[in-house]
């Protein structure tokens, strides 16, 4: 691929707020993928139950230079997952790989990476639960 200057973000907002979510599943209705950028931390996306991987991913709409991804977990959190980013939606490579999660806020150094897309892979739940997220921040 091109080698593609990034868009800078030098107020930090959280991009994510204005991006576009998918996700592999959802646990029901009030539980939507679009919860977890929303910017509020009563609301949550969850995944299905039923099997794993799952994953939730935000398009950006434009390729930036990031500093930081943020993931802040509800009870039901990954112990093992991958925080990946893309340009294209298509080609993914490891942010960071992490085994031994224990939920809580993760703050995951972008070192200025270039990305449109960000994508959270959950391998292995804490729980007999989905995965959950209150909140994904990217800046």
């Amino acid at each position: 691929m091109p080698d593609i200057p990034g868009e800078p973000n030098p107020t930090g907002r959280n991009l994510a707020l204005s991006g576009t979510v998918t996700a592999s599943s959802t646990e029901g209705a009030p539980w939507i993928a679009q919860n977890a950028t929303d910017g509020d931390r009563t609301t949550r996306w969850s995944s299905d139950w039923g099997s794993d991987p799952q994953w939730i991913a935000v398009d950006l709409g434009s390729i930036w230079s990031l500093t930081e991804v943020r993931l802040v977990w509800e009870a039901a959190y990954a112990t093992s997952y991958r925080v990946e980013i893309s340009r294209d939606g298509a080609t993914w490579s490891a942010l960071r790989n992490v085994t031994g999660g224990t939920g809580g806020t993760v703050r995951v150094d972008a070192s200025s990476a270039l990305a449109r897309h960000v994508r959270v892979v959950g391998i292995q739940r804490a729980t007999g639960y989905g995965y959950s997220l209150w909140e994904i921040e990217v800046r």
